[in-house]
């Protein structure tokens, strides 16, 4: 009598393929994730840099970013706790609701643990161009961007810190996106 089926080195390799292949197609899903993630960081912090050319054309500044010492202080307001809230309140009247980072971790987004996404904004002295008057932008508005090769990143465009002629992206990771260039 014949008996048919596959023999057990015949499952195997069958195994083996569909896992390889599976594997493949996770990778380009994760990678699609990735960079739909980034594209969305880039569009919100657009949409958010939008909002504060809007307020500053009916104010005459930026909204004052969280601290203690008034205006002239290096604080920020964060998507991943309540000064976020904050400034969505100042923003009310030019965002609907202000977006947060797609991952939105606990940490600011130049933390060196590469796990930290959220985005920051930053604004430090009320008066225009006091330190620099040919500049008009005075804040930061930043995301950290998970595609290491991204034509965003911080490294390609030498972001400086608005106060000075300083690079800032130097000081921290390489896929930090700065709208406010």
């Amino acid at each position: 009598m014949k008996k048919e089926g596959f023999t057990l080195i015949e499952l195997l390799v069958v195994v083996s393929i569909i896992s390889l292949l599976s594997s493949i197609v996770m990778t380009s899903v994760n990678n699609a994730r990735m960079k739909a993630r980034d594209t969305r960081r880039i569009e919100d912090l657009r949409q958010i840099k939008i909002a504060l050319e809007l307020f500053f054309n009916t104010n005459g500044y930026y909204p004052q970013a969280t601290c203690s010492g008034g205006w002239d202080c290096n604080g920020y307001r964060y998507s991943k706790d309540t000064t976020w809230d904050s400034l969505a309140t100042d923003l009310a009247p030019y965002i609907k609701t202000l977006p947060k980072d797609p991952i939105n971790s606990a940490c600011a987004p130049w933390t060196t643990a590469s796990t930290c996404y959220s985005y920051a904004y930053g604004n430090v002295g009320r008066n225009g161009g006091a330190q620099n008057p040919a500049k008009k932008i005075q804040y930061d508005l930043v995301a950290r961007l998970e595609d290491t090769n991204s034509p965003y990143r911080c490294g390609l465009k030498n972001y400086k810190y608005y106060f000075t002629d300083i690079l800032w992206c130097g000081s921290y990771t390489t896929q930090m996106y700065d709208a406010a260039d």
